[in-house]
């Protein structure tokens, strides 16, 4: 058992991945780890070819090593093209754009481990099944 004390910091690992949507790259939105111990949680923002990158504390720091599970976010307020268009005070997220269940760790089905050393690319594949 992983117990932290004051100021000491979990272990945290590089994290990449890709996110496709219907076979294709989903091209923005946010990928969350939830370690399954709890705490800090990492996130990582999708590109438009479906990439991503995890941090916890900073940019590119990863993600905690261990089990994670893991939510996708994709809102139609994510959407780079209308960033331009969304208008001052403008709190809503708007439509979310995937299945609802991708967005809760504990209905997404999607979890991941993720291990000290080098890790390979993780790849979500998101269906719609309605």
């Amino acid at each position: 058992m992983l117990a932290l004390g004051c100021g000491e910091s979990p272990e945290l690992a590089p994290a990449v991945g890709k996110v496709t949507f219907k076979g294709q790259p989903l091209k923005f939105g946010t990928v969350l780890f939830q370690h399954a111990t709890g705490g800090q949680p990492s996130q990582g923002e999708i590109q438009p070819d479906g990439s991503f990158e995890m941090a916890t504390y900073v940019g590119g720091d990863g993600a905690r090593t261990g089990p994670n599970n893991v939510s996708v976010y994709c809102y139609e307020s994510q959407d780079p093209s209308r960033q331009a268009t969304r208008k001052a005070g403008e709190q809503s997220l708007g439509r979310l754009l995937i299945p609802s269940r991708y967005a809760m760790s504990s209905t997404s089905g999607l979890t991941i481990d993720v291990k000290p050393e080098a890790n390979e690319p993780f790849l979500f594949e998101l269906v719609d099944r309605r």
